[in-house]
């Protein structure tokens, strides 16, 4: 249940803001032409965010809409004349579309910990608000929560309590510029829940409890510096990293993953290892590594792999040898060797689709030497 109102705010000089009012109660300051809430001994300035009993959005310096409860489905959709908002911990849920397209609508935005629920599209292209905190009621951050909030700056931070986020939940927020932690608690990120988050930077480390990465989850994050997989991972599905350039270091496949999907790692080319794939990988997708041209040393493809799709490995010119336990039809492919560095693949010794010997062409690469030693 929800009760809204709208009405002029209480108006009082710097010099006669009272302290006998109630905790929450909002008022504008005359003399810095502030709205400011009262917290019981002195009063904050009010920036777009902020803890109230009611929620409040402001309309204009001389107005605002007040509402008690939940806050309903398209309550405020495309009003571009709202300039602040404070949700009160007297709110539940935010109902679908609640914001949607509030675009003058600024500064921090903070979800009490009383919301356990958020529409979807709530806030989306609200490309004013500069800061996000996500209180630690909230169980599922829903399709296109925050999608497009281009001026969220700073890290972002989701709560362990939270255990999905949902497709598309901040694709486009481009305006972070700080890490992401993503709590222990998520177990599902849907499709495109980060993409183009191009700013957040650091350490990407997915928690234990997630099992698939879905398409194109962190596609365009070109800050992040390196990324850590669990062991209970299974499926890295399409362009899930696709251009995430700034990952370093060596790539590591758990054994728990056995599909890796089309361009998973297209254009990571930041990496500066060695390539592990794990023993239970069973495909590997085209232009899965296409491009990821800091890895370097020997590619070991183990017995697991059915197949290899077209350029997976094309152009990762750091490659050098291949240790091959699959026959040649799996990975002479089309293009799966493409300008890579590679001039040796060791093959198993009893492997019969293999002839030894030197000046082959091989997934596209010319002058590789064949070794049966494995």
């Amino acid at each position: 249940m929800s009760h809204t109102s709208k009405f002029p705010p209480l108006k009082y000089t710097t010099a006669t803001l009272p302290t006998d009012l109630p905790v929450g109660t909002v008022a504008l300051d005359t003399t810095t032409n502030e709205h400011k809430s009262f917290n019981g001994s002195s009063w904050d300035v009010i920036e777009g965010g902020g803890i109230g009993t009611p929620t409040i959005v402001f309309d204009s310096p001389s107005s605002y809409d007040q509402i008690q409860g939940d806050i309903p489905d398209a309550w405020k959709q495309l009003d571009a004349s709202l300039k602040g908002l404070v949700i009160g911990t007297s709110c539940n849920t935010i109902g679908v579309q609640g914001f949607i397209g509030c675009t003058d609508l600024t500064g921090r935005l903070v979800i009490p910990d009383s919301v356990t629920a958020i529409g979807i599209r709530a806030f989306e292209n609200c490309i004013g608000l500069t800061s996000l905190t996500i209180g630690n009621s909230l169980t599922s951050i829903k399709k296109n929560v925050f999608y497009s909030c281009t001026g969220l700056t700073g890290p972002l931070v989701i709560p362990d309590n939270v255990t999905s986020i949902d497709i598309s939940a901040f694709d486009g927020c481009t305006g972070f510029d700080g890490t992401l932690t993503i709590g222990n608690g998520v177990t599902s990120i849907g499709d495109k829940a980060f993409q183009n988050c191009s700013g957040l930077t650091g350490p990407l480390v997915i928690p234990d409890n997630v099992t698939t990465i879905a398409f194109n989850v962190f596609n365009g994050c070109t800050g992040f510096t390196s990324l850590t997989l669990p062991n209970t991972i299974e499926l890295l599905d399409r362009s899930a990293f696709n251009g995430c350039t700034g990952f370093t270091g060596p790539l590591v496949i758990p054994n728990s993953i056995t599909v890796i999907n089309n361009g998973t790692f297209l254009n990571c080319s930041g990496f500066t290892g060695s390539l592990t794939i794990g023993n239970s990988v069973t495909n590997i997708g085209p232009f899965t590594f296409n491009n990821c041209s800091g890895l370097t040393g020997s590619l070991v493809i183990p017995d697991s792999v059915i197949t290899i799709g077209v350029y997976a490995f094309g152009e990762c010119t750091g490659l050098t040898n291949v240790d091959c336990y699959v026959e040649k039809s799996v990975l002479d492919v089309e293009g799966s060797l493409y300008l890579t560095g590679v001039t040796t693949i060791h093959v198993r010794s009893t492997d019969s689709t293999w002839t030894a010997g030197a000046g082959q062409t091989i997934g596209g690469k010319s002058g590789i030497t064949v070794i049966k030693d494995l």
